[in-house]
């Protein structure tokens, strides 16, 4: 397994599932690479943190957004293969493995929660509107991704443009699709297992997020084509390592 990962974990009053997800990930050898970006959590989410020493720590002021805890992360890690993960243990820290391997061959990696056998386990309305959502987006930027909101990613620094990611809030997860395309890499997708969450509580009101994400991939998609965009490259030299 890679030691030049770097985990960015966005959390805000995630205090209930801290120690668990940080064992978790020490289960893995990789509780050292964790980057924990605290969005001015108001429990003792940061103290829960502190409590382990071999972590990093980055802490706003106030509350800046989802995307703005993912983009300092970035901003403050340093290895080649990034991923990212929150911490409420909706998604598995397991996967982390099997994300960095998918790594070696792809610039782009997504977890899906609409690969594997089952469905995940959401409310009907929310599996409609993420399905909506990936397909707008598939045939306005010609990916081919079923899962645009997921929140476990990993990156290549040296294959993305991550500086130019500028999104504060949960519209982050249409601009690094977007960036992505741009780029002119295709987003590579293995299966991830979803659970809801059983401690806390969602701080994502989906049904205003879902309409101001599609009016954001709408104005990125616009954006793009202004500018010319850049071709998607075939799924042969996505599988390229370095």
């Amino acid at each position: 397994m890679p030691e030049r990962v770097d985990i960015v974990v966005p959390v805000y009053n995630e205090q209930a599932s801290i120690d668990e997800f940080y064992e978790r990930v020490a289960r893995l050898g990789l509780a050292h690479r964790l980057l924990f970006v605290d969005n001015a959590s108001t429990d003792g989410t940061v103290a829960a943190i502190e409590r382990h020493q071999d972590v990093r720590l980055v802490r706003h002021r106030s509350n800046e957004g989802y995307g703005a805890s993912i983009r300092d992360g970035i901003a403050a890690s340093e290895s080649e293969y990034v991923v990212v993960i929150d911490a409420d243990l909706e998604y598995p820290p397991e996967i982390i493995p099997a994300i960095l391997e998918a790594l070696e061959a792809h610039p782009v990696v997504f977890g899906s929660r609409f690969l594997g056998v089952h469905p995940p386990a959401m409310s009907l309305l929310r599996r409609l509107g993420n399905r909506w959502a990936s397909g707008l987006f598939n045939v306005l930027f010609g990916q081919r991704t079923t899962d645009l909101y997921t929140g476990m990613k990993g990156l290549r620094r040296s294959r993305l443009p991550l500086s130019d990611l500028h999104c504060a809030g949960f519209e982050h997860c249409v601009e690094l699709a977007a960036l992505v395309t741009r780029a002119g890499h295709r987003i590579h997708e293995i299966p991830v297992d979803y659970h809801p969450r059983r401690k806390g509580r969602s701080k994502m009101r989906h049904v205003p997020e879902g309409l101001k994400l599609t009016s954001h991939m709408l104005a990125f998609w616009l954006r793009q084509r202004a500018s010319g965009g850049a071709p998607l490259p075939s799924d042969s030299r996505d599988r390229r390592g370095g």
